[in-house]
Parts: C-alpha cells; structure tokens; sequence
C-alpha cells in the first residue's frame, strides 16, 4: 500500500483519500516505496484489492505467493496484518486495536521497512499506545461514573447508624414484649390462686361421687334407707359442685383480673405485630443493600473485562462499554481526526441488576431473622 506525507501535519500515511491525524484531504506528496518484483507483482496487487474488499481470508492466502517472491517485503506484511485483523485501512485497524508488541506480521513490517514507510509503521504503533493507556483511563472513569449513578454512597453513609437504629428499636420491642409476657404470667398465676378453693371444691366433689359410686357397687342390694340417704349425699354433692361452678363461670366473667389478663393478650399480640413489621422491614432494606451491592460487583466485573481486553489490545469490548460517542472522543483526545469506522454500539453499557422483590416475614423466614438478633423466636 502507498505511504504519502501529509502537507499539513507532515505525518506519513498510507494512502485513504484523508489523513486520520489532521482530516487533510488535499495536498498529499507520495513517497518512494520499494520496487515489488515482477512474478509476485499481480499477486501484490490483488492482495491489495482483496482487504480493500475486506475479502480478507483470500488476501492472507494469496500473501504466501508474495511472501515467496519477496520475503522482505514490509508491504506484504502490513496486508497480511489488516487481513488478519479484518481491517480494510490502518484507521480501522487502530480502533480494533492489534498487539503493536508481539505480533508477527507488524514486527516484520517494522523490521523490513525504511525511512517514510517505516515512520508509517511507528506512527500506527504510537497511536495503538496511546489509545491503550488513554481507553484505560476512560474505562476506569466510567467505572467510576456507573458506580456514583447508584446510590452506594448514601448506603455507606447511613447504613451503621440505620442498622444501630433498627437494632435498638427491635431490643426494645422485644423488651416490652418479655415484660408484657411477664405481666401475664404473674397474673396467671394470681387467677390460679383465686379459683383454687373452687377448683379444690369441684375436686371434692368428683372425688365424693367416685366413692359414691365405689360403695353402691360393692352393696348386694339397696334398701329404701340406703337409697334415700345416697341420694341426700348426691343432693349435697351436686349442690357443692353446682356453687362452685358458677363462682368460677362468675369469676371468669366478672372478675377485673380476667379483663386484665385479656387487654395484656391484645398487648401481646400488637407488640409481636409490631416485632414482626420491623424485622419486615429489616428485610427489605437488606434486599436494597444487596442489591445495590450486586450492581457495584456487576460494575466492576464488567469494567475489569474490558480493562483485561485493553491491556491485550483488544479495543472492541471497550469501545463498546464506552459507546460510540464516548469512543469517538477518547480517539480525537489521542489524535485521531476520524470518526469510528468499526461497529460499536451506539449507547455505552449500564448495569442490568434484576432485583429482588421483598418477602414478607412468615414463619419460616423469620427464625433466621430472630437468631440474627438473639431473639428467641416463640409461637404465640
């Protein structure tokens, strides 16, 4: 391919009709490049026209016949190096992006060539350079800038002193929870104490009919006077056991302790509810944090990807986290006055966390919850 100088920024190019440092595209002053010998001449040519058709598998294998005729030919290398990489002019070829350092085809090109040809070559080289250390820049800058778009900041700022905030509302719940329980016990056993002479008495009463009921069973028969006097001690029985009854019955309700003991039971429960609400919300606010966590790891995965591609030359995948805009002006930060000729996508890449839809605390998912906190889980 023809190397010209530019007359306006003096770099040597190969010939495209535009120079990719300065957008010249008048007053090109070709120089002398190396005579091609005459049995490889048409096979030259041809290579040439095949990867300026990006006909490139047909262009590598017509370049051995070259490669045959004129082992150290530069030219022949270069092609064979657009061909490889799919490239049609050495714009294209810098904004892919190719390993200036190790690869074979360029370091024949650069040993093989002289003078302008080679200032060609070296300059395609520098700009490969400087579009690595400048990408990596912007990679990192955009990391950045995907990073801030989530709201981690605030996360880190708040976090200790919600969770603090949270942690002590739950303590104290679950304070007032055990004095309610305690409150209740007590009265429990209060009530056990106060019913007790009518519970003994119910007792006395079941026992008595037992015995009753032993003693006729043991008789042979049963005389006028026996009955009678059976059914006098049942009568009295059945009296006792009725006046106790209905002191309990009473006392259930009528007595204040039971109406206590019931508003201590509606207490109960609204400071479970209330328990229950909270580590409910606990969940939902780490289901926001982890997910925000998780588009940070998504962010820096994404980001080292592209990173690791720039380090091994390889500006595609970079190109296409950046997007098109942004791509096109890192390459004119580096010199480059030429739009992105490669496909890249249009937009620059953003996170896609799928989120997680909180889940109401049940009787399952709380256990790990409460053993988080030190909470005894108890069923009410």
């Amino acid at each position: 391919m023809k190397i010209v100088k530019c007359t306006k920024c003096k770099k040597y190019v190969h010939k495209t009709g535009k120079c990719f440092h300065c957008g010249n595209t008048v007053g090109f002053d070709e120089v002398e490049m190396p005579d091609i010998h005459e049995n490889a001449a048409a096979e030259y040519s041809k290579v040439e026209s095949l990867v300026e058709s990006k006909k490139f598998a047909e262009a590598l294998t017509l370049s051995h016949t070259v490669i045959e005729w004129m082992p150290n030919l530069a030219g022949i290398f270069w092609l064979r190096l657009l061909a490889k990489s799919k490239c049609s002019n050495a714009v294209e070829l810098i904004q892919k992006g190719f390993n200036c350092e190790e690869d074979a085809d360029f370091c024949n090109a650069l040993t093989f060539s002289a003078g302008a040809e080679r200032s060609a070559y070296q300059d395609v080289r520098s700009m490969v350079l400087t579009a690595q250390k400048a990408l990596k820049a912007e990679v990192l800058n955009y990391e950045y800038q995907c990073k801030m778009k989530t709201n981690i900041l605030q996360i880190k700022k708040t976090m200790k002193g919600e969770v603090d905030a949270r942690k002590k509302k739950l303590f104290s719940l679950w304070a007032e929870l055990e004095e309610t329980e305690h409150s209740m016990y007590t009265l429990e056993k209060d009530c056990i104490l106060l019913s007790k002479e009518h519970s003994d008495a119910l007792d006395k009463a079941a026992q008595a009919a037992s015995s009753i009921k032993t003693e006729t069973y043991q008789l042979e028969e049963c005389t006028a006077e026996n009955l009678h006097k059976y059914q006098v001690r049942i009568g009295n029985i059945l009296q006792q056991s009725e006046q106790a009854k209905d002191a309990l019955e009473s006392m259930k309700k009528q007595h204040p302790w039971v109406k206590s003991f019931n508003d201590l039971v509606k207490k109960r429960d609204e400071q479970v509810r209330q328990i229950t609400n909270e580590i409910s919300s606990l969940k939902i606010y780490e289901a926001t944090v982890q997910q925000t966590l998780d588009e940070i790891d998504q962010i820096e995965q994404r980001h080292r990807t592209a990173i690791h591609a720039v380090e091994t030359f390889d500006f595609l995948d970079a190109a296409n986290l950046l997007g098109k805009d942004t791509y096109n002006t890192v390459l004119r930060g580096i010199g480059l006055d030429v739009d992105v000729q490669i496909s890249v996508s249009s937009q620059g890449w953003q996170p896609n966390t799928t989120y997680t839809t909180p889940i109401d605390v049940d009787g399952d998912d709380s256990d790990d919850y409460y053993s988080a906190w030190g909470l005894p889980n108890d069923n009410y």
